[in-house]
């Protein structure tokens, strides 16, 4: 009984040093401030030789260069603002001359989900704001047009730029510039999305086994393929960090991330895994396919691999927290298969993944799968409240029979 206790004190001071160990670099990303950015500054503005700090919110840095008498002359401005995209907010750094144009634009810093910047890299997107007025909107799709499949990262942008720009319109130029009221975006995916819960509480609620299949296969076609709006487990740290995308243009986001843990928490039941997962419902098509009976004759083994879903997620979090960036936490191969924008690493798993679904239901959710790992932790969360509760009621009861 001793080395029983002591076992479990030992498991239990393991357990609080790992909490800690995660809590500590979560915190730092609320209060840490960030580092000089003049080297980003000087890139946005390269003509300027010097620059002096002139406001802090936004912050605006005003370029100088000296003559051939050596005598200062104001060549524009820098300004660095931030607007929130899908996976947290991109931190933007703008050059702009005495004339109110936009000569440069530098991505300062960002936590989107690296494959999807490099698309907006590569298709040369911070050029198009060369040129462009302070005084204009730079609306997606009106003044500036988007990134295909990589709308949420470009739309962030765009925005970031937009609010500098206007306000060093104001407050540099004495411009009279009102920003752009932001639509709520209300369309079809919304609406599909919102069938598909609606669809699965009435199946989880009354039994329904056949309408499961009808939500997996809604979810594969739209919140995969369609839309590649899959709870992952950046979506989660990019929550856990502050990062929260505006609900105008971003409602699937709440829906999901939000939304669906509620709705797990009051039902009791793993109901995103098993109902509304796009990459759960393949594994079960291949299984189909595939047969999907193997089984581990060594169910120790087995448990045991089932415990590397718990360490890979768990890591997973601290490097994001440690490097503060949401997209570090995203190795599921979710981004390969819907988006077709995955990293090395992932375009590796992927292939292995769906063949080994061939043969065992669900490989990925039973090994690997971190959003698994993010509900048994709203299960385990609900069981310990409603423990606590009976043994209130038991403790209530025990003083009326007193």
């Amino acid at each position: 009984m001793t080395d029983i206790k002591q076992k479990k004190k030992l498991k239990g001071i393991v357990f609080f040093i790992a909490i800690m160990a995660l809590l500590f670099p979560l915190g730092t990303n609320w209060i840490v401030t960030d580092g000089d950015l003049l080297q980003l500054v000087e890139k946005a503005l390269p003509e300027a030789q010097s620059f002096e700090k002139i406001a802090l919110s936004p912050l605006i840095y005003e370029g100088k260069t000296k003559d051939q008498n050596g005598a200062e002359e104001k060549v524009g401005y820098v300004v660095i603002d931030q607007a929130i995209a899908y996976g947290g907010p991109i931190k933007m750094v703008t050059g702009i001359n005495l004339k109110g144009r936009i000569v440069g634009t530098v991505i300062a810093d960002h936590k989107d989900t690296p494959s999807f910047m490099d698309e907006v890299i590569s298709k040369k997107y911070l050029e198009k704001f060369i040129g462009k007025s302070i005084t204009e909107p730079l609306s997606i799709n009106q003044d500036i047009d988007r990134i295909s499949g990589a709308t949420y990262s470009s739309r962030g942008i765009a925005k970031a730029v937009s609010l500098g720009c206007h306000a060093v319109a104001r407050t540099q130029f004495e411009l009279n510039v009102t920003e752009e009221v932001e639509p709520f975006r209300f369309g079809l995916k919304e609406v599909f999305v919102i069938s598909l819960v609606f669809l699965m509480l009435i199946g989880v609620c009354f039994k329904h086994s056949k309408l499961r299949w009808i939500t997996l296969l809604g979810s594969l076609v739209v919140i995969g393929f369609q839309y590649n709006t899959p709870i992952s487990l950046a979506n989660v740290c990019s929550l856990l960090m502050g990062n929260f995308p505006s609900v105008k243009t971003n409602l699937i986001w709440y829906i999901l991330i939000i939304g669906i843990p509620i709705i797990t928490l009051i039902i009791g039941k793993n109901v995103y895994c098993f109902w509304l997962c796009p990459f759960g419902a393949l594994q079960e098509i291949t299984a189909k396919i595939g047969g999907g009976k193997f089984k581990c004759p060594n169910k120790a083994f087995e448990a045991k691999a089932a415990q590397i879903k718990y360490g890979l997620a768990y890591f997973a979090l601290l490097g994001a927290f440690i490097l503060k960036s949401p997209s570090f936490a995203g190795y599921e191969p979710f981004a390969a298969l819907f988006a077709r924008q995955g990293v090395g690493l992932q375009w590796l798993v992927l292939p292995v993944v769906l063949f080994t679904s061939l043969f065992i239901s669900r490989f990925w959710c039973r090994f690997f799968c971190p959003v698994m790992v993010i509900n048994e932790v709203i299960l385990l969360i609900r069981r310990s409240i409603r423990k606590i509760h009976r043994k209130k009621g038991d403790f209530k009861g025990t003083l009326v029979e007193r």
